[in-house]
């Protein structure tokens, strides 16, 4: 029996998706998981300092408050995407004691299926939000407001993004089996 090229080698070609996929998840969720370490520190100094400069030195900055409002909105919706991937998102648990192990599949597929749709909904409210607002600047940043509003899309492109690996994750789980 004579082997097969490499190309026709289904499982040696799934392992290699297989390989890049959990490496792209990787450096995905450390991207998100550190930008978000970073918007928090920075947020902390630059709530510290206006506290400072208001109650010692007198004046308070004109970019502070909207730096640190930047931050906790980005910050607020890498939150977000973070939760949906490890859904820790709040629950009603009461229910769930009651259904069979097939109705608990079905809500939890149910509840990603509503998820992906707010997502898509976010990606799309948002681009309209940050189209909308490109009129307008923060006068303390003197940034364009729309900065305010990219990070709905980007958070919504995030839990789509975990949503669908978490369909993965469970399909793959299952094959394991």
């Amino acid at each position: 029996m004579h082997k097969l090229p490499p190309i026709l080698n289904r499982r040696q070609n799934n392992r290699r998706v297989e390989d890049l996929f959990k490496k792209i998840d990787e450096y995905f969720n450390k991207f998100v998981e550190y930008f978000g370490m970073v918007l928090l520190v920075l947020m902390t100094i630059i709530v510290s300092w206006v506290v400072f400069t208001r109650y010692f030195l007198g004046k308070t900055p004109a970019w502070g408050e909207e730096s640190a409002l930047l931050c906790m909105v980005w910050f607020g919706f890498l939150s977000i995407a973070l939760g949906v991937r490890d859904d820790t998102h709040i629950a009603i648990q009461v229910i769930d004691k009651f259904l069979t192990p097939a109705q608990e599949r079905f809500l939890v597929i149910l509840k990603r299926i509503l998820i992906f749709a707010f997502s898509v909904f976010m990606i799309v409210e948002g681009f309209n939000m940050s189209k909308v607002a490109t009129k307008n600047y923060m006068p303390g940043l003197k940034l364009n407001s729309s900065f305010l509003y990219i990070p709905v899309t980007l958070g919504g492109i995030a839990m789509v993004y975990y949503t669908i690996t978490s369909f993965i994750k469970d399909k793959t789980r299952e094959e394991t089996i």
